[in-house]
């Protein structure tokens, strides 16, 4: 079996596999509509668009998937010349390809700057913590987008030295931001559920859920992006293919974290309305500290 054959199917299987979890995805977006229309947090607009977006990336996604097998599989000229159907997906310049690269960069982009602007809201809207992480993630737009635009004369190597290191680059920093700010987020939420434990008359800890419910949504798309680097760092195409699994998966975290935060909580318990405004609205419950810090201080 040669590596184009098997460029071919591993092209095949992830189309299949993206596919399913597209399915998951659509679950998701349509019970996260329903969360956020019902709880109506005060950044439910933002978070519906933002969502919504994601979304709507991941659709045309999916979609370009399915136009790349169908020419690669059933057009006539295609499927006359030998290893036809391995050789269109090896060819650089295809701008259905590179539009799939395209959507995928902008969709983990917009992943990345939705978890910045989580870290923005559950640090009380102080800037000064996300100046990092946004310096990191415009570094993150530059190299993903740079190498992109080497793809696109027909004559481009996806082996090439410059590719290689510049893709390399893109996939390390976006595993740096979605570690780091997962890791902002989930302390702040920690500090501030050890204030509330020790201003309130329970005494115990209200944010474990959320906690783990953020850790595993971070672990999830870092996960998946660790694998694709070290397949791609060994030189393995498959870490390229990967990357229309990625898609979908960077789809997935951020719809997984408002779902959860949503299901999980009742509509009559108190305690979990506070869990649930800090998986969606982080600001109300840290607001909800410093009240009570306030009237302890009078």
């Amino acid at each position: 079996m040669s590596s184009e054959q098997t460029l071919a199917q591993m092209n095949l299987m992830c189309m299949w596999l993206a596919a399913i979890l597209y399915g998951i995805n659509c679950i998701l977006f349509g019970t996260c509509v329903c969360v956020i229309s019902i709880r109506s947090p005060a950044h439910s607009r933002l978070l519906l668009c933002a969502t919504s977006f994601q979304f709507a990336m991941s659709t045309a996604h999916v979609i370009l998937m399915f136009i790349q097998a169908m020419i690669a599989f059933t057009n006539t000229t295609i499927a006359a010349t030998p290893d036809g159907a391995n050789l269109y997906y090896a060819a650089t310049g295809n701008p259905i390809f590179l539009a799939g690269q395209l959507i995928y960069i902008v969709n983990s982009l917009a992943q990345e700057l939705l978890l910045i602007w989580r870290l923005y809201v559950v640090w009380n809207q102080n800037f000064k913590v996300c100046i990092l992480p946004l310096i990191t993630w415009v570094a993150h737009c530059a190299t993903a987008s740079v190498a992109v635009a080497l793809l696109a004369p027909k004559n481009a190597s996806i082996f090439s030295y410059t590719f290689r290191a510049l893709s390399l680059s893109g996939w390390s920093l976006e595993m740096i931001l979605n570690v780091t700010l997962t890791a902002g987020i989930v302390y702040r939420i920690w500090q501030t559920g050890q204030q509330t434990a020790a201003l309130t008359s329970g005494g115990g800890f209200r944010y474990k859920g959320t906690i783990i419910t953020i850790v595993e949504s971070g672990a999830l798309i870092a996960a998946c992006t660790f694998v694709i680097f070290c397949l791609w760092a060994a030189g393995n195409i498959a870490g390229l293919v990967g990357s229309n699994i990625a898609m979908q998966v960077a789809t997935m975290t951020p719809l997984l974290i408002i779902v959860r935060g949503g299901l999980r909580c009742s509509h009559s318990n108190l305690g979990s309305y506070e869990r649930y405004s800090y998986t969606l609205d982080p600001w109300r419950s840290t607001s909800f500290v410093r009240k009570l810090q306030t009237e302890i201080a009078q």
